[in-house]
């Protein structure tokens, strides 16, 4: 089935309402509409939607923070066949003010990836911690506690007295004692009582605090990951990392939700992206392989470029072709020219949709060379950490012995 006809659709939970703007070139959904959007690992990108004639009630639909969709993809000659997806997700940026142009009045609406989870304080939970003491501690502390009340009551009183005699100071000190002897033994009495009965009861203490989210020696990457995004309201739509890290020493997340998942990541070797504006930290050598056979008779517009700023070790190349939705990060296709041929991973894109063409800029790798890389990447991490586990193991070895020998010698 040939593909003849752009579809173009916007969703924006307004604070109005729902607002939908369609656009594929039939009445009554013939608004002229452009549409630019980005994709990239590791970053929250945005899209822009340009519409043209936009009435004033459809503009007070918009407000920032509002939840946003963005489909598009083609229709067949027969008008029921189509190839239609989400292509964005994400908030509503403030809206650019309706401007006048060569071709008539536009208004431009700005719509950011996904949530804007950066932005979530640091997760502590709530620890209390209970001390018990015992009745005999307790007596002792209370006859101590009573001892320095009566202290301070006779510096007090010689305070108040600088002209006592000795012998008024003398007869005001055996009071004091008098009384202090006097409480300690009807407290001891008590207690003896209380021992007798079994009735002499410890005396518990609690404190409360604070602390940072932590976790056990040897937990895994994956779990901290989806604690952390429990407990701070992230919703991570893919989790597949390259490398589950056993953290040996435990973890303790002293940042902000957000901050401490792109820390776990990294460390497991995998990277953070927003594929049609959710979140996804993935293993993307993992991913399945589509049917798609991009070639000049399939939407391959131009041969591809090869590109020489890469820093990852890879040989990236620049491929322009006819829009798809599915377009995205991690996608794998089969793509042949005289280029390059071969299957071929998403590393970032653009998408330009407009009232007569749809076509994407994609940034792409060879796949098996992707696999390879991550492969290499993986084993040179387990590496590194059983040395950090074997050195670890080691001096907890020589800790107890050293505990041993010093028991030993008493």
């Amino acid at each position: 089935m040939n593909y003849v006809r752009l579809y173009r659709r916007v969703e924006i939970d307004g604070k109005k309402g729902k607002l939908t703007l369609k656009s594929y070139a039939k009445v009554p959904y013939n608004i002229s509409m452009d549409i630019e959007s980005s994709y990239a690992s590791g970053s929250r990108e945005t899209t822009t939607v340009t519409v043209l004639g936009m009435p004033k009630e459809d503009i007070n639909y918009l407000a920032k923070g509002a939840n946003a969709r963005v489909y598009a993809g083609w229709y067949g000659e027969n008008g029921i066949s189509n190839n239609v997806g989400i292509i964005m997700e994400g908030k509503l940026a403030s809206p650019t003010p309706s401007t006048v142009d060569s071709s008539g009045k536009s208004t431009t609406i700005t719509i950011v990836d996904g949530s804007d989870y950066d932005k979530i304080a640091e997760i502590k939970k709530k620890v209390t911690t209970a001390r018990s003491v015992s009745a005999q501690k307790t007596l002792d502390q209370t006859i101590t506690a009573y001892n320095s009340k009566m202290n301070a009551q006779r510096r007090k009183w010689i305070d108040n007295h600088p002209n006592a005699t000795s012998k008024q100071l003398r007869a005001y000190s055996h009071t004091i004692i008098t009384k202090k002897n006097a409480f300690a033994k009807k407290k001891r009495q008590e207690y003896v009582k209380q021992k007798a009965n079994h009735t002499a009861k410890a005396k518990v203490s609690k404190k409360t605090k604070y602390k940072p989210l932590s976790f056990a020696k040897n937990t895994k990457g994956s779990s901290i990951i989806k604690k952390i995004a429990k407990e701070a309201g992230i919703k991570i739509y893919k989790l597949k990392l390259v490398y589950d890290k056993k953290f040996t020493k435990g973890y303790t997340a002293k940042s902000k939700p957000m901050a401490a998942i792109k820390s776990v990541a990294s460390q497991c070797k995998t990277p953070i992206s927003y594929p049609n504006g959710r979140l996804e930290i993935a293993d993307y050598s993992k991913n399945k392989k589509s049917g798609l056979h991009l070639n000049y008779d399939t939407g391959l517009l131009s041969e591809p470029e090869p590109q020489d700023d890469s820093d990852d070790g890879l040989q990236h190349y620049q491929v322009t072709a006819l829009f798809r939705p599915y377009f995205t990060t991690g996608y794998i296709f089969y793509l042949e020219s005289t280029v390059i041929t071969g299957w071929v991973l998403i590393n970032s894109g653009t998408t330009s949709i407009t009232d007569d063409s749809g076509q994407s800029t994609l940034d792409v790798v060879d796949y098996s060379k992707y696999k390879k890389k991550n492969s290499q990447s993986v084993k040179k991490a387990k590496t590194k950490d059983q040395k950090a586990k074997e050195k670890l193991d080691a001096a907890n070895r020589k800790k107890l012995k050293e505990k041993q020998r010093r028991r030993r010698k008493k």
